[in-house]
């Protein structure tokens, strides 16, 4: 009589509850975990089980269209959240690598200009006013702990301060950290040039124009600003930048806005038909 019964069920009647219960287990893990990649996985998973138990009409169907809903909603939530992890991701790529041509244009147009006068105590509490650094070349870098681009440039400062002296060169690290905080960092990485903690805003134009991180400026030993570098640079860019001739043109004594805009404005104009995007 067994084998009789057994002979008469068909695969549909004997399709077990394990897709349908798998379904929905996976559907609300993979909402719980749509934070991460896994969650997506898991829901991709989760909506295929689903599928196949509801396309067999087998029992427990109810289990299964829930299992499959919650996860397509998962998987939903792990896409969108995967695009804005990856806007994230290139908004911060950009403002530590380069900041944007807008931005770079509007400090490039410094560039020939008598670099504004300012000042700033440094962690060992020694006044440094720019000013007074006439005859030196300057190095002015704003930088902070956090940014990997400016951390991998450190090494090429302290190089460049051990090979050319003080006497002529003086880099400036200017970060909007707090003082215990870098001067923590300032004791790890070794750091033999001055570091300050002030706040861009309290600082005169261009310094308190700065959008992305890391920009240098360097400054002649006529107290022009010569070069403006955003991003990352190496130790050679740095050394060239640094101790290149004094500023042989016709020194500005000021930017104006207008001058500013219309050089942004011809920086991201589009050319050929593009507009590149970064």
């Amino acid at each position: 009589m067994t084998d009789t019964l057994n002979d008469s069920l068909t695969p549909k009647d004997m399709n077990p509850i394990g897709l349908a219960v798998a379904s929905l287990i996976l559907g609300i893990i993979s909402i719980a975990f749509s934070l991460f990649l896994v969650g997506g996985i898991l829901a991709m998973i989760g909506a295929i089980l689903g599928g196949i138990h509801l396309s067999k009409r087998a029992t427990f169907r109810a289990m299964a269209t829930w299992g499959t809903i919650l996860s397509i909603v998962g998987l939903l939530a792990s896409v969108g959240l995967g695009f804005l992890y990856y806007h994230g991701y290139k908004q911060v790529q950009a403002a530590m690598s380069g900041g944007g041509d807008k931005n770079g244009a509007a400090l490039e147009e410094w560039q020939g200009t008598r670099a504004p006068d300012f000042s700033v105590t440094s962690l060992d509490g020694k006044q440094i006013r720019l000013a007074d650094l006439r005859g030196k070349r300057v190095v002015l870098d704003f930088w902070a702990t956090w940014c990997p681009p400016c951390v991998k440039e450190i090494p090429h400062f302290v190089r460049l301060v051990n090979n050319s002296g003080t006497n002529d060169l003086m880099v400036i690290g200017i970060s909007s950290e707090a003082k215990d905080r870098l001067a923590k960092f300032v004791k790890e990485k070794g750091i033999n040039y001055s570091i300050a903690s002030a706040e861009e805003k309290d600082l005169p134009s261009p310094y308190k124009d700065v959008q992305a991180i890391p920009t240098t400026f360097f400054v002649d030993r006529n107290g022009v600003i010569q070069t403006v570098f955003q991003g990352y640079h190496d130790y050679e860019a740095l050394k060239a930048a640094a101790l290149a001739e004094d500023f042989k043109g016709t020194v500005k004594e000021e930017v104006k806005a207008k001058d500013i805009a219309n050089q942004a404005s011809e920086a991201i104009a589009p050319q050929g038909g593009a507009q590149p995007q970064r």
